[in-house]
């Protein structure tokens, strides 16, 4: 059984190489073998750039509030962003923002240290098709921000890599557990699927709540729970012996059966 678009190779591994580099280590997705993804420079990340947002009304987000607020950075932390960016354009779907924009906007992070630092190639593929759609407007700031935020809580709260054992059936549960203290089901559904995309959704909370709560799929959660991604998780357990594995909850034939 598992959640994993059938189409999405390319971003399963990249999400993988992110957690190899980030939440096993404090490695680099651009630069292996030096370290960007520590606790300091994430700790510097989020004094320059959660701890003090720029409110301008009118200016972009690229061009005027995370430039500003990053100016004066050392060049680990506009790595780091770039990096964390990219992780955040994974999973979202091109139909919102398709490839050349977002190697562009990773590039232009990257262009405001004094350092050069490549964008690799080979990781550029991975950004091509995305995942999902987010059912709504796409907020960059807060989608940046809970990468940054994440990585520092899991590094402070002593990178526990047993809640990335893919083999451990409750290691996603726990994984759950420990995001869900700090952000919302909103923000924490990207890094569900890009830790454990064989159990939880690449789907808009709004779509969740409404799968979970469909009187078609009642008849397959077996365990009641109101934990929306449990509920979802035995319901896809459930249509998989009609519907195979990878079946999308939003397209035929399993989409109009709830929606």
């Amino acid at each position: 059984m598992s959640a994993r678009r059938l189409d999405g190779g390319a971003v399963y591994e990249a999400a993988d190489l992110w957690i190899a580099s980030a939440l096993r280590s404090d490695d680099s997705l651009f630069t292996p073998g030096i370290p960007i993804w520590s606790e300091d420079w994430l700790g510097e990340a989020r004094e320059r750039f959660l701890d003090r947002p720029d409110k301008r009304k009118g200016a972009g987000f690229f061009d005027g509030k995370l430039e500003r607020v990053l100016a004066g950075s050392p060049p680990e932390v506009y790595q780091l962003m770039a990096e964390a960016m990219y992780v955040s354009y994974l999973i979202l779907h091109k139909s919102w923002v398709k490839q050349p924009k977002k190697i562009e906007r990773v590039n232009q992070i990257l262009g405001w240290s004094c350092e050069r630092v490549e964008f690799p190639d080979n990781l550029r593929d991975s950004l091509e098709s995305g995942l999902m759609a987010p059912g709504g407007f796409v907020d960059f700031g807060a989608n940046l921000a809970v990468v940054v935020e994440f990585v520092e809580r899991w590094k402070k709260n002593g990178s526990d890599t047993s809640l990335l054992d893919r083999d451990d059936p409750e290691a996603p549960w726990r994984f759950q557990e420990f995001v869900a203290k700090f952000t919302t089901l909103a923000k924490r559904m990207a890094l569900l699927h890009l830790v454990h995309p064989d159990y939880f959704e690449a789907i808009a909370a709004v779509h969740k709540n409404s799968v979970a709560k469909a009187p078609r799929f009642k008849r397959y959660i077996t365990e009641p729970t109101k934990d929306v991604d449990r509920r979802i998780y035995q319901i896809r357990k459930g249509l998989e012996p009609k519907y195979g594995v990878g079946f999308d909850f939003i397209k035929p034939p399993v989409g109009p059966l709830w929606n």
